[in-house]
């Protein structure tokens, strides 16, 4: 469920990526002539011009909630500011709370929920645009410290009775089945660096939305002596990249 929306996710982004630079093409000369001077500088006119401070925007993001509902294990609730400078760079903050209940196909129980930080800049590529949508490209550092439980429960034996280790999980040492166990309360944690494309579209008044893609590099990480965790808060599953996807609703605070 999670990869073909995902899939779905990409597909859509690039689909606007194509179609939102249709509304700033200008007309160009059929017979490649130079253009006047005049007309040059009348396009120079045309050209919106920002104050350093063009405001701050709040966002929030949809994507987490949504995929919850939608059955993931993973939930994530996230907010962000940026500031606005000459409609060009957006210093960014992002502060969110990410949690996973989940069982693995091995029989595994992960269990963790911790917030988490990002701070970073976008760069507008339309910022010269009357449009009003924006193309955003940057990057991000985050960083989450966390606890997470892991445990595997004991199988009843059908022959002997009595409990049993997990079958699907052998010893590496002593072999045979690993017998259950349970580590509550292991310290973890990551820092990551995350390269994001989106858009963030005007849709009414100061109102936007956007799709972002975000690849996210593993620095470092810490986890408990008796495993990994399967899921980090605001990273996502436990590796050393992984890709992610937000979809979030925007609102510039109106300038006084």
């Amino acid at each position: 469920m999670e990869r073909r929306t995902l899939t779905y996710s990409i597909s859509l982004l690039l689909c606007l990526l194509i179609a939102l630079p249709g509304h700033a093409q200008t007309s160009t000369p059929a017979d490649n002539r130079p253009v006047a001077r005049k007309q040059e500088k009348k396009e120079d006119k045309d050209v919106p011009v920002y104050p350093l401070f063009n405001g701050v925007d709040l966002s929030v993001d949809l994507w987490g909630p949504g995929s919850h509902l939608l059955g993931s294990d993973n939930l994530s609730v996230e907010v962000m500011a940026d500031v606005n400078l000459k409609n060009r760079f957006f210093p960014t903050l992002e502060v969110g709370y990410g949690r996973s209940d989940a069982w693995s196909e091995d029989g595994i129980h992960y269990k963790t929920g911790a917030p988490y930080l990002r701070l970073g800049m976008d760069y507008n590529a339309f910022y010269k645009k009357k449009h009003g949508h924006m193309l955003l490209v940057g990057l991000r550092y985050a960083v989450s410290s966390f606890s997470y439980d892991v445990e595997s429960l004991s199988i009843d034996d059908p022959v002997y009775g009595g409990g049993m280790g997990n079958p699907n999980i052998t010893d590496g040492i002593w072999g045979g089945t690993m017998p259950p166990f349970s580590q509550h309360g292991m310290k973890g944690s990551m820092h990551w660096i995350e390269v994001s494309a989106g858009i963030r579209a005007h849709i009414w008044k100061g109102f936007y939305m956007g799709w972002a893609l975000r690849y996210k590099f593993r620095l470092s990480a810490k986890t408990g002596e008796y495993g990994d965790p399967a899921y980090v808060p605001g990273f996502g599953n436990y590796d050393s990249s992984t890709l992610g996807v937000v979809y979030t609703l925007t609102y510039k605070l109106p300038i006084k």
